[in-house]
């Protein structure tokens, strides 16, 4: 993101104030320290300045789990806050998975996106998905993989660049009160579980796998895609992100 100008203010006062409305709703669930990372592009859209005390931000990059550093054993759940749906679909916002480099990930038999990825990154470590926040498809994303799942949906797509808003203040409202529960309703959840399946990655081109393939714990499938597995979850997710930071290279 860009660090200038009257639109980039705008959006990151909105960011931070869905977090603030997010950290209200985790206080008042009774959490005692809440860790968040900023993982929006590079990572440097929040400043720490006045969060409340009981806040670690987590902030830029590169990190060894880029968007997902933070999650770790001991933690009482996971919130997703702003996702987008997974890279091709249709009438989401700004659809995407990770990096344009990046046309299809799929483990096993099931395609995922970034919230995907979080929630079996999340259940290596024992950790229940409890939450996503973001567009009517990204909802409907995270609830068809995790059963239980509380969500808040605070636009319609329309189209990748078109949506269906709301108030601000009443996607907040929405978000402090959905947070709430599903803080509230932790004990029944589970975490989500990986079964070893592979994790296949496609590329958008040859060239970008071509470099991708020289990751030694990849096994390249076709012209551009190659899978990566590992003992745990943490272990594919490490071999996915050292195999698209690769890829970005091709440019």
């Amino acid at each position: 993101m860009a660090r200038a100008g009257s639109a980039v203010g705008a959006a990151r006062a909105h960011l931070r104030a869905d977090l603030l409305a997010v950290l209200e709703a985790c206080r008042t669930a009774g959490a005692e320290e809440v860790v968040v990372c900023d993982g929006h592009d590079d990572g440097r859209n929040l400043e720490a300045g006045d969060l409340p005390d009981y806040v670690r931000l987590i902030s830029g990059s590169p990190a060894p789990l880029s968007m997902l550093q933070g999650l770790q054993r001991g933690l009482d759940g996971a919130l997703f806050v702003g996702y987008h749906a997974r890279a091709g679909t249709e009438a989401a916002v700004l659809e995407h998975t990770w990096s344009p480099s990046v046309f299809r990930i799929v483990v096993g038999e099931v395609e995922v996106g970034e919230f995907g990825l979080g929630a079996l990154l999340a259940g290596s470590f024992g950790v229940p998905a409890l939450y996503l926040s973001g567009d009517d498809k990204a909802t409907a994303e995270a609830r068809q993989l995790v059963a239980g799942i509380v969500t808040t949906t605070v636009k319609k797509g329309i189209s990748r660049t078109s949506a269906e808003l709301m108030s601000p203040d009443e996607a907040r409202a929405r978000m402090r009160r959905d947070v709430e529960s599903a803080l509230s309703s932790r004990a029944e959840a589970r975490p989500l579980d990986w079964s070893g399946e592979p994790v296949r990655v496609t590329f958008t081109r040859v060239a970008m796998c071509d470099v991708a393939a020289g990751y030694p714990d990849a096994r390249r499938i076709d012209g551009r895609s190659l899978e990566v597995g590992g003992v745990t979850f943490e272990d594919a997710y490490r071999g996915l992100l050292a195999c698209m930071r690769l890829a970005a290279l091709a440019g």
